[in-house]
């Protein structure tokens, strides 16, 4: 092998870092990888955007909830601290997403504090189902209503209280406070009247009173409205206790012919004092306006 004055071979370094002139594509490569990256960061944003959306527009359709209020099914008498109310009523679910209905309180009246809550109760789109409420206490102060507020859990799982819209042929949920606060009233349960006498001159009914109420009342008048009768009470005035009811006995005489021929509608007007003073009127049943014609007949026979 000869050896010469040349210099080594330069093979150059391997791995060595290229020249300037080799950076220019490389910066124009990573420039493609960033459009990239944030054209798909539009993309993901949208797609979540639209994920938002979707979320809201369930949400307000969650909230959307309609409901009205029906028929009262059952009511208790009482709704105080002494006795707390119960209301049973029908409820139409008008949305269009099932909710439970947890709870209703009706104007006027609130659920006693710690009352137990009862058991939730699905309400179907378009279907009526029927909901309850314990634990009721009236509020006599603020008058009568006949709106009904309803809590409710939607679809969303949020609890919310909404007002319900009631249907005119049900009346309403204004009987609870009624039921609760209304003056006490003077009963007539009997179907019936009972004839106890009859004479030439005369017709003798019993008449049935009550007192629903927990006061005593005072019964200062039973008369008749009648034009052309009379209706005396032998002992005036007389008390009857509370829930409880009891027989009056009313003799019927004609005082007016002319009158009593014209056949009016024979009605017993009452009067009464207690806790709250009241006065009124009640028709006289089937068997004892018989038995008034009758009489009629007797007395004022050739008068015509």
């Amino acid at each position: 092998m000869s050896q010469g004055t040349e210099g080594p071979l330069d093979l150059g370094v391997v791995g060595a870092t290229q020249g300037e002139p080799d950076d220019e594509p490389r910066r124009a490569h990573s420039g493609r990888w960033v459009w990239t990256a944030v054209a798909a960061a539009f993309v993901a944003g949208g797609g979540l955007g639209l994920i938002v959306a979707d979320a809201r527009d369930d949400a307000a359709a969650y909230a959307d909830v309609r409901l009205v209020s029906g028929a009262i099914l059952s009511l208790t008498e009482r709704a105080d601290d002494d006795s707390p109310g119960r209301i049973e009523v029908s409820v139409l679910n008008l949305g269009e997403h099932e909710v439970e209905i947890l709870g209703l309180e009706p104007e006027g009246v609130a659920v006693r504090p710690g009352e137990e809550a009862a058991e939730p109760v699905p309400a179907p789109p378009g279907e009526w189902v029927t909901a309850s409420q314990s634990g009721l206490i009236a509020d006599c102060a603020a008058g009568p209503g006949d709106g009904l507020r309803i809590r409710v859990r939607d679809g969303g799982g949020t609890e919310r209280v909404v007002e319900a819209d009631g249907l005119p042929e049900f009346g309403g949920v204004g009987d609870v406070w009624e039921s609760a606060c209304r003056p006490h009233e003077l009963m007539f349960p009997s179907v019936e009247a009972t004839v106890t006498a009859t004479d030439a001159g005369s017709v003798t009914t019993e008449v049935r009173l009550s007192n629903p109420g927990t006061e005593p009342l005072e019964v200062v008048e039973l008369a008749s409205e009648t034009p052309g009768l009379v209706a005396t009470v032998a002992e005036l005035p007389f008390e009857l206790p509370p829930d409880e009811s009891l027989g009056a006995p009313v003799t019927w005489t004609v005082d007016d012919c002319e009158l009593a021929l014209q056949w009016p509608d024979p009605y017993l007007a009452y009067a009464f004092t207690g806790e709250q003073a009241s006065r009124g009127s009640h028709p006289v049943d089937a068997a004892a306006q018989a038995a008034l014609v009758l009489l009629i007949d007797r007395v004022c026979a050739g008068s015509s």
